[in-house]
């Protein structure tokens, strides 16, 4: 019976021993996930920031694009911008023949069509499509 005591004792001693190992092991496994999960934190926070910026940054240049837009759909003439080299008109939906007679004038003055832009509406009423910018360089300037 005493070496049955025994065996049991230190069966029981052997279990402690190994349940103790599993409970460290355990908790160093908790520290390490919990610590995981904490850099993985702090990684979403610093993601959300950039992201943040980016966001902020993007509208405040669709801000100043929806004013661009607003201040070329106010102007009355077709012709937005004209210099030496370079000529932009806008076409807004309609008005056909005062654009082409526009791209007429240009035309003689030795402007060449070079580029073409939709120009859609970021303003709140949210038009969509309010017309096309058509960019004219001088021929004379075009390599």
């Amino acid at each position: 019976m005493k070496n049955g005591k025994r065996f049991f004792k230190k069966l029981k001693g052997g279990i402690d021993a190994e349940a103790d190992k599993v409970a460290d092991k355990i908790s160093e496994t908790g520290e390490t996930i919990e610590d995981e999960l904490k850099d993985v934190g702090e990684t979403l926070e610093k993601k959300s920031r950039v992201a943040g910026m980016f966001a902020k940054f993007h509208l405040e240049g669709a801000k100043k694009e929806g004013a661009d837009i607003k201040k070329a759909l106010e102007k009355k003439e077709l012709i937005y911008l004209k210099t030496d080299a370079l000529a932009v008109v806008l076409r807004k939906l309609g008005g056909l023949d005062e654009f082409l007679a526009v791209v007429e004038k240009l035309t003689k003055e030795g402007y060449l069509l070079v580029w073409t832009e939709p120009v859609s509406s970021i303003l709140p009423i949210g038009m969509g499509l309010v017309g096309n910018f058509y960019y004219f360089q001088r021929g004379k300037l075009i390599a």
